[in-house]
C-alpha cells in the first residue's frame, strides 16, 4: 500500500500544483480586468470633473467680460489635464480660447452702460 502511495504521490502533487497555478492565474487575470475597468471609470470621472470646472469657470469669466490673472492660470490647470485625458468636446476648447481673449483685470471692474 505504501508503495502504491509513493508511486502516486509525485503525480498527485504535480496535478495539485498545476491546478493551484491555474486557479491563481485565473484569479490574477480577473483582478487585472477589474483593475483596468476601475482605472477606466476613474479616468472618465476625473475628465468629467475637469470638464465641469472648465465650463463653470470659463462661462463665469465670459459673463463678466474679463478674467483675473489667476483665473486664466486656474482655467489652464483644469483644461490641460482634460486635454491630456483625451478631449472629445470642441466646445470646451472654445470656452478656453474665448477666455484667453478676454481682457485681464485684477479686482472688480466697473462697466459703463
Amino acid at each position: 500500500m505504501e508503495q502504491i502511495i509513493a508511486q502516486m504521490l509525485p503525480g498527485l502533487l504535480s496535478s495539485l500544483v498545476t491546478a493551484c497555478a491555474g486557479a491563481l492565474a485565473g484569479y490574477l487575470a480577473g483582478r487585472r480586468k477589474e483593475a483596468k475597468a476601475e482605472d477606466k471609470n476613474v479616468k472618465i470621472a476625473v475628465k468629467a470633473l475637469l470638464r465641469g470646472q472648465v465650463m463653470d469657470l470659463g462661462l463665469h469669466y465670459i459673463s463678466k467680460g474679463y478674467i483675473p490673472p489667476y483665473g486664466l492660470e486656474t482655467l489652464r490647470n483644469y483644461y490641460d489635464p482634460y486635454v491630456a485625458l483625451g478631449d472629445g468636446d470642441p466646445s470646451i476648447k472654445h470656452i478656453v480660447e474665448t477666455c484667453e481673449c478676454l481682457p485681464v483685470h485684477s479686482g472688480e471692474m466697473e462697466v459703463n452702460t
